[in-house]
Formats: C-alpha cells, sequence, structure tokens
C-alpha cells in the first residue's frame, strides 16, 4: 500500500448497512460532518443476502401454497414455480447486487462515503485500506461508530471445509435448483431456506440439533412449523448431529453421519445432487 490522505470528521461510520445509515442520517440531522465506510456493499447483509432476498424469493413459494389451499383457486393452478422467474425476481430486488443507488443515497444526506477495509487504529482513528492498494486516514473529533455486522458461524464438523458448506449468502444468491439440499440448523433461517428451497424443486432435509425447530422462540411456533414442513414434503429430523460431511462423488453429492433421534448412527445423504452446487448452512 501506498499513499496517505488524512481526513477530519465529526464522527467517522464503520459499515454502512441498516445500523450504520441510520446513524449518518442522525449525525447530518444535527449538521455533524460524517464519514462511512463500507468494504463490501452499500446496504449490507440484509439487503443483497438476507432479507430482501430470502423473502424475495419466498414470496412466489407462499403465494402458490397459499392459492393451491383456496377452493376455486387451485384449479387455475397448472404447474410448478418458474425458479428462473423466480431468481430473477429476486435479481431485481438486489439490483443485481449493485449498490450504486444505496451509496448515491448515502451521499445525497450529506455523508462521505469510503470504500474499503477500515480498522480502529488508536482514539477516534480510522485507517481504510482502499480496493487500489491506498491507505485513507481518518480522524473523528466526536466518536467512531462499529457497525460492522456479523458474518456467518461454520461449525467445526469434520469435512465442512471440503464439502463446501453454503452460508446464507450463497443460499440467497445461487440461481440453481439442486436436486437434493441439507439444511443444518432449524432457526428462523434454517426454515426459511428450507421452504424456499424445498418450493423451488429440491428435495430438502432438514436437522436440527435441539429437540424441536425454532428452539428460541415459544414451543407451539416450532411445532406448528415443523408441522408445515412435513406437510410440504421437507423431511424434518430434530435432536440430532451432524458428525461428518463427505464428498461422495464427483457429482457434488455428498453424505454426512448423523445420530441422535435414532439408536446409534446412521449415514444419511445430505448434499446436492448436481455439479457445482453446496449444502446451504
Amino acid at each position: 500500500m501506498n499513499g496517505t490522505t488524512d481526513n477530519v470528521f465529526d464522527v467517522v461510520i464503520m459499515g454502512a448497512g441498516p445500523v450504520g445509515q441510520t446513524v449518518a442520517g442522525r449525525v447530518r440531522a444535527a449538521e455533524l460532518k460524517v464519514a462511512v465506510v463500507e468494504q463490501e456493499l452499500v446496504g449490507g447483509d440484509c439487503a443483497y443476502w438476507g432479507c430482501i432476498p430470502s423473502k424475495a424469493i419466498l414470496w412466489p413459494v407462499v403465494a402458490l401454497a397459499d392459492t393451491c389451499r383456496v377452493d376455486g383457486a387451485r384449479d387455475a393452478v397448472s404447474g410448478p414455480l418458474n425458479a428462473v422467474r423466480v431468481f430473477g425476481r429476486r435479481d431485481r430486488y438486489v439490483a443485481n447486487w449493485d449498490d450504486d443507488g444505496r451509496a448515491h443515497r448515502v451521499k445525497e444526506i450529506g455523508a462521505e462515503l469510503f470504500r474499503g477495509h477500515a480498522r480502529l487504529d488508536g482514539a477516534r482513528r480510522v485507517t481504510v485500506a482502499t480496493p487500489d492498494d491506498q491507505v485513507v486516514v481518518l480522524e473523528a473529533r466526536r466518536a467512531v461508530v462499529v457497525c460492522t455486522g456479523s458474518r456467518a458461524a461454520i461449525p467445526d464438523i469434520p469435512g465442512i471445509g471440503a464439502a463446501h458448506a453454503w452460508t446464507n449468502r450463497e443460499a440467497t444468491e445461487s440461481s440453481a435448483v439442486p436436486e437434493r439440499l441439507a439444511v443444518i440448523g432449524g432457526g428462523p433461517q434454517g426454515v426459511e431456506m428450507a421452504t424456499a428451497w424445498h418450493g423451488l424443486g429440491a428435495s430438502v432435509t432438514l436437522l436440527e440439533p435441539e429437540g424441536r425447530l425454532l428452539h428460541r422462540m415459544e414451543l407451539f411456533a416450532g411445532e406448528l412449523v415443523a408441522e408445515a414442513l412435513g406437510r410440504a414434503g421437507v423431511e424434518v429430523r430434530t435432536g440430532v448431529s451432524v458428525g461428518e460431511l463427505q464428498r461422495r462423488q464427483p457429482s457434488g453429492v455428498r453424505r454426512g453421519r448423523t445420530g441422535g433421534d435414532q439408536p446409534g448412527q446412521r449415514t444419511t445423504t445430505v448434499g446436492l445432487g448436481c455439479d457445482g452446487a453446496r449444502p446451504v448452512w
């Protein structure tokens, strides 16, 4: 890296996701000078790999299921979802992963946007390594606000690295429907992705280490979701642990050793049957 540029602001915000943008708006409303630093896309995970793309994929699945439950309306349903169009809908909602519009809105409120990897480098001091190998030094008169979000936690399961497990990012941005799919974890994101990908045509197995789905929520919520998923055709297995993931054949199918709801252990196909696809995490 080379080159150093000094900039002084009242507030420096690390991260341009929903929280960072909200803070920037409040700071500008107080007529203070603000800098926002983002190393990926302005808008963060929610806009591109979370809430928005997941709901864009889910809504056609839910709409079709609701239609099929209504007398008279179900007679108009003549086939499965058009996955290509569902993915096209998602791509429109995430602006094809182009953040120009969101970046423009950050600048519109009077904030200065810096692209690159930010790190704290002293009291109210942030250094930014930019994509063009420069170092930008930002000084904050009042505060540095850390709004860097989070990243998916990959469990320490033998073989998971070679199996190339999906995180929420691959699960929401993939445009290929796998033949078979395992979702490990029955929390909100797990049941959401199990619902979406099953609705798009994948054969889905949902594996949850706890004794029930959505274990941090009310008991009835997990019971209702498990019942609905089972009725739809998702194989739901609770109280199981994944002991190993391994690539079985070049087609991309992975197998995992599971146990917990059956005496002893057994090997279950938990991967995908199409080239280039990977298990959802």
